[in-house]
C-alpha cells in the first residue's frame, strides 16, 4: 500500500491501452532463434509513475518505447532499481497462464522495500500485468520449453543527487520471447567455484532482487565464461 494512504495507490480501473496500429506490430522470430534475454521485445510495456505530491499515476499501456527520465534521477548514481523476472505460458486449454505469479510479486514488494522506494499495491500490480498479457498474448509459443518473458522493474526517479531514499519511482513492465537459459538446452551445466569473489553476504542483500546485485558479477562471470564454464558457483566462508 502506499506510504501515504491519503494519496492514489495503484489502480487498475483507471488503466489506458493504446495499441500498436495493427500495420505495425513486429514479426515473431522463430521459437528455435529465441535466446534468453536477446530476442527483442513484444509489442507493449506497462508504466506507472509515482509522485510524492500526487501519489500512483493512471497505469499506461502503450506501445514499447524508450523512457525519458532526468539524468539526476536516483537510479544513475545510487542503484534504486528492483526487477522480477516471470514467465508466461500457454496452459492445456491453450488460454494464457502466469507461474506463481504472488511469489514474484511478494519478492518485489520486499526488494523495493529494502531500498526504500515508495509502497505499491502488490494485487494491483499483478492485475495491470495480466492484462499485459494478454494485450500482447500473441507472443505466447504453444512449444514446450519455451515462453514470453515478463521483467517488472521500479526504479527510483527522484530528480536530485542528494544521498536519500527515492520519493518519485516509476514501475514499468517490458516482455519478450525467450527459449532456454542456457544454449545447450535443459542438460547439465558446467559450474566453475568461485571464493575469490562474493555474491552473497550474511546481512547484505543477496535475498532481494536489487539489480546491484548483478553488476559486480559480470565480471568473474566473463572470466569463468572464457575458461569454458557457463556458470559460477559462489562459496562464501566455511564452503571456501
Amino acid at each position: 500500500m502506499s506510504n501515504n494512504p491519503a494519496l492514489p495507490d495503484i489502480d487498475p480501473s483507471k488503466l489506458t491501452i493504446t495499441r500498436v496500429e495493427p500495420h505495425a506490430l513486429k514479426t515473431i522470430p522463430p521459437p528455435e532463434t529465441w535466446v534468453f534475454g536477446q530476442s527483442g521485445s513484444t509489442d507493449h510495456m506497462l508504466v506507472i509513475e509515482h509522485d510524492p505530491e500526487t501519489g500512483w499515476s493512471a497505469p499506461i499501456i502503450k506501445p514499447y518505447s524508450p523512457l525519458t527520465l532526468d539524468p539526476a534521477s536516483s537510479v544513475f548514481h545510487y542503484a534504486t532499481a528492483v526487477f522480477e523476472g516471470m514467465k508466461a505460458f500457454r496452459g492445456p486449454d491453450g488460454k494464457p497462464t502466469l507461474f506463481r505469479p504472488e511469489m514474484n510479486m511478494e519478492r518485489f514488494e520486499k526488494s523495493a522495500e529494502r531500498i526504500a522506494l515508495p509502497t505499491f499495491n502488490k494485487d494491483a500490480l499483478l492485475t495491470l500485468i495480466k492484462q499485459l498479457v494478454l494485450v500482447d498474448e500473441r507472443w505466447i509459443p504453444s512449444r514446450t520449453g519455451y515462453s514470453m518473458y515478463v521483467r517488472p522493474v521500479y526504479i527510483g526517479t527522484r530528480p536530485t543527487v542528494g544521498v536519500q531514499a527515492s520519493t518519485h519511482g516509476m514501475i514499468f513492465v517490458i516482455m519478450s520471447p525467450t527459449g532456454p537459459y542456457f544454449p545447450t538446452g535443459f542438460k547439465p551445466i558446467s559450474l566453475m567455484a568461485r571464493h575469490d569473489y562474493v555474491r552473497a553476504w550474511p546481512g547484505g542483500t543477496g535475498e532481494y532482487k536489487l539489480a546491484l546485485n548483478y553488476a559486480p558479477t559480470f565480471k568473474p562471470q566473463q572470466e569463468a565464461a572464457n575458461q569454458g564454464y557457463q556458470q559460477i558457483l559462489w562459496l562464501l566462508g566455511d564452503e571456501r
